[in-house]
């Protein structure tokens, strides 16, 4: 054995017992049925399963400008309850969202320079914790190696957009977003990913990336978990 390879065997060995007790401290299981795994992932077999891939669909963003949206599914259980845990401030379901996310959409093989993603006001943030688009986009970044720039800002305390009608949510986030004071040229050509979790009318969508346009870029893909069917 080769000293590289002895070194090879050391880490594989200590991988081992490190994910062994792991397994013995903190038990894996099912995020939505809470089954108990026989190895660490996000779901059982059986709850993996209820999951069904949806085609992207194009977003008309100006007249002139439309975006690919990627997402995993439709919006509904198991993905729907972990979207839904950003109300009790579990941060464990975001990142194992960002980590579906990254598995189970085709944005692995898409060539984005940087991920941008969706902001929280500062007060609903203050409240949450947490922005679970941005810890979406955070296991992206580790997983592609792209950095996360959070240029977004949100100006304006929206109403959530659930609780409104469909023709009322354009005019909910219109204007709900500024582009920070950067230093602009370096995005100007690059193509950016924007994160969020879930996609209704694409209302709030179309406004950030409206604003994102002002950087002259070359192109904008959006991903996010789920999209209303």
């Amino acid at each position: 054995m080769t000293k590289q390879q002895g070194i090879i065997h050391l880490k594989n060995m200590f991988i081992r017992s490190y994910n062994t007790a792991l397994n013995v401290i903190a038990p894996p299981f099912c995020a939505y049925c809470k089954m108990f795994l026989n190895e660490r992932n996000v779901f059982c077999v059986t709850c993996a399963q209820k999951i069904q891939p949806i085609v992207s669909i194009n977003l008309q963003i100006t007249k002139t400008h439309t975006t690919k949206v990627f997402a995993i599914a439709g919006y509904s259980d198991p993905l729907k309850k972990l979207i839904l845990a950003k109300g009790w401030s579990d941060i464990s379901a975001s990142n194992q969202l960002g980590q579906l996310t990254w598995d189970m959409t085709n944005i692995r093989h898409i060539d984005f320079d940087y991920i941008v993603p969706i902001p929280l006001h500062w007060m609903r943030f203050a409240k949450r914790g947490y922005n679970q688009a941005a810890e979406i986009a955070n296991v992206i970044a580790q997983q592609s190696g792209k950095p996360v720039f959070d240029i977004l800002k949100r100006i304006k305390r929206t109403q959530f957009q659930s609780g409104l009608v469909h023709a009322k949510r354009a005019d909910n986030v219109k204007d709900a977003f500024i582009v920070r004071d950067i230093q602009k040229t370096i995005y100007k050509k690059k193509h950016i990913l924007l994160v969020d979790d879930l996609m209704t009318t694409g209302a709030t969508l179309k406004a950030a990336a409206k604003e994102l346009l002002k950087l002259k870029l070359c192109a904008i893909t959006v991903v996010v978990v789920c999209r209303v069917v």
